[in-house]
């Protein structure tokens, strides 16, 4: 059996890892998914940059997370490759405070983000694209100055008047008072999982790159279709790693966050355009190697198209 090391750090992201890992087994591919604190590593970095040279080096064969501060690989040069996106969407809720009822109301308002990761930038180009930019402050707490997923108590004191916060985290904020505020939908790849890998593997072993792709597609279909699967591998393998965050799980919360982590998967786990774009011009001003940088050169869809097909192929006629 084929056998890969997949790199991931956020607990959020397990039922969905898990997931994968029990579909790529049934297609004759062991996963083994390594948390990044097993590594006893110092720091991963405000981006997770250095995610890219435990590729590189062989330490891992898979990345499942920060594709948008691995692009800074890509674009110096260094062969690291994508092949799936299973979220394509900014999907946080926009939370307000009193008084704000619209987009335009925010003018004049304080915004709080999140740190680390890209909430403490994309809301910014966010505000750009929507004409606030020059019109709103944005004020940035780090999740070990407030507490994980917390800057929206911020917004619940008066301190600022909005923040985008996860779905899977809005339920406190929203119980303290806050109002979830509808916005257009806004592309954004990699906030999810995000599989990247290296070109060396990927001629080394295709075989087991494409059963890692053809996984995902099977994942998010269980995700969509199977309820009961993924229920039965998170409640067994995930709910102890999800306390760490929520607490010890009952079975109902369990089922809510199945189901908020359902609904925030596109329907097949393949990026869009705008969801890359979006995902470059985030970093821009913090990554100068990016204004030259293709983004589409880093990713490899043939496996996607292999794994279309076979799909297609089990469909009875």
């Amino acid at each position: 059996m084929d056998s890969l090391r997949l790199l991931y750090r956020d607990v959020d992201r397990t039922p969905y890892l898990f997931t994968l890992r029990a579909c790529a087994e049934r297609l004759g591919l062991k996963l083994e998914l390594i948390r990044f604190d097993m590594l006893s590593l110092a720091s991963s970095g405000p981006t997770g940059h250095d995610w890219g040279e435990l590729l590189l080096s062989g330490v891992v064969d898979v990345v499942g997370e920060n594709y948008w501060g691995l692009q800074s690989y890509r674009a110096t040069g260094r062969p690291v490759l994508c092949l799936a996106s299973n979220t394509s969407l900014w999907t946080e809720k926009l939370l307000v405070g009193p008084g704000i009822k619209s987009i335009g109301d925010l003018r004049g308002t304080r915004f709080a983000l999140r740190s680390p990761g890209p909430q403490a930038l994309l809301p910014k180009v966010w505000l750009a694209d929507m004409g606030l930019a020059s019109s709103v402050e944005v004020v940035t707490y780090s999740d070990q100055e407030v507490g994980r997923w917390r800057h929206w108590a911020q917004v619940a004191s008066g301190e600022c008047q909005a923040c985008f916060v996860t779905n899977v985290y809005a339920d406190r904020a929203l119980a303290a008072g806050l109002t979830e505020l509808p916005y257009p939908p806004y592309p954004f790849e990699g906030g999810n999982v995000t599989l990247t890998i290296t070109e060396a593997l990927a001629q080394r072993q295709p075989e087991a790159v494409q059963a890692l792709v053809d996984a995902a597609f099977d994942a998010t279909a269980a995700f969509k279709s199977d309820p009961e699967t993924v229920l039965a591998i998170m409640r067994a393998q995930c709910a102890a790693l999800l306390a760490e965050n929520f607490g010890e799980l009952d079975d109902e919360r369990i089922r809510r966050l199945y189901e908020v982590l359902r609904d925030e998967l596109s329907d097949r786990p393949l990026p869009t355009p705008e969801g890359i774009a979006s995902a470059r011009r985030i970093r821009l001003g913090t990554a100068p190697e990016l204004e030259a940088y293709n983004p589409m050169i880093m990713w490899d869809l043939g496996y996607a198209r292999h794994a279309i097909a076979r799909r297609a192929r089990a469909v009875p006629a």
